[in-house]
């Protein structure tokens, strides 16, 4: 079901930017909003495909409720902030609720038994519900400490790629990449703790960006470092092992991941030194959209590849989590 509404959704989001493009002056907000509808429509859904577990009360409730919550969001996006617009932006924020409490429920189910790859899906079904909460403050309107609309909603944008998408992909790739180097697995749950950790740590680093920007730049480094040092690793020991369609796949996105979080720390640096060399509006275009149709959406195509054209590295043995 979530493929299909996954499908359904990109036809929805080319509408969306096209009436977009059609009907409002374009600036980095719109591009924002864009990205974000994106993951609504069809990277969520795609993620929820991997996780599914169909008896649970509160995945189907998720999935049920994603596309018409997607819809109403994008519907949000041509409003004013202020009550319509909240009122639109909710069933998506009940959405990310639903989808929070589903991890949670897998805590309770084997929080006894579980492995850092559980420790990874858990976490990010949770971070989500924090981006959900974003959105609905950003059409609110209300002013949030010092931050802008652009910031405001760029926070919404990273509790669903960097909170949640990104661990969970890397929770089934991890997988992959052990059976081939095992002893590769403390080093392997070293990043993955560190990418955890990196969600909420960049989070205070930009609300205190403007007393305490080094916070902001040690939190930056502290969650590119070990996406980067995993994408090299599965570059490695992954990717040259799997069939052709599934390495070109991985391939793609590892390499925009390479140059998406590089982006995201020159970023961070020239904001310490208090330069500009790459501002918001270009930050959008070098890290949003590289990270959005390259690394995330590329990354999420080859993992589900993997898990369902039985293209596995062990294929006596289904891998699933």
């Amino acid at each position: 079901m979530m493929k299909t509404s996954s499908f359904a959704g990109l036809f929805i989001w080319v509408a969306f930017v096209v009436t977009k493009l059609i009907t409002t002056p374009i600036d980095t907000l719109q591009y924002v909003m864009m990205l974000l509808m994106f993951a609504y429509l069809v990277l969520v859904p795609l993620t929820l495909h991997l996780v599914q577990q169909k008896k649970n009360s509160f995945y189907r409730y998720a999935a049920n409720l994603q596309p018409i919550a997607a819809v109403l969001a994008g519907v949000s996006f041509f409003l004013e902030q202020g009550t319509l617009a909240v009122i639109l932006a909710v069933p998506w924020l009940i959405t990310t609720i639903f989808i929070a409490i589903f991890g949670v429920t897998k805590v309770l189910q084997t929080w006894k038994k579980s492995k850092i790859y559980d420790v990874l899906i858990q976490l990010g079904l949770m971070y989500i519900s924090i981006g959900g909460m974003w959105l609905v403050l950003h059409r609110s309107g209300i002013q949030v400490l010092h931050f802008s609309d652009v910031i405001v909603l760029l926070t919404s944008i990273h509790f669903h790629y960097a909170a949640f998408v990104t661990p969970i992909t890397m929770a089934f790739l991890g997988k992959y990449l052990l059976t081939y180097a095992p002893s590769l697995k403390p080093w392997f749950t070293l990043l993955s703790y560190l990418v955890l950790l990196g969600p909420p740590f960049i989070a205070a680093g930009i609300t205190f960006s403007e007393t305490l920007p080094v916070l902001e730049f040690i939190s930056v480094i502290e969650f590119v470092t070990p996406l980067i040092v995993f994408a090299i690793l599965s570059l490695v020991y992954l990717v040259p092992r799997l069939e052709f369609s599934v390495r070109m796949l991985l391939s793609i996105s590892f390499m925009s991941l390479l140059f998406s979080m590089s982006s995201a720390m020159i970023y961070g640096f020239a904001h310490l030194n208090e330069t500009v060399i790459l501002g918001i509006p270009l930050m959008v275009f070098f890290h949003g959209f590289v990270n959005t149709f390259g690394f995330t959406l590329f990354g999420l195509l080859g993992v589900t590849v993997l898990q369902e054209e039985n293209t596995r590295p062990i294929k006596k043995n289904s891998i699933s989590l």
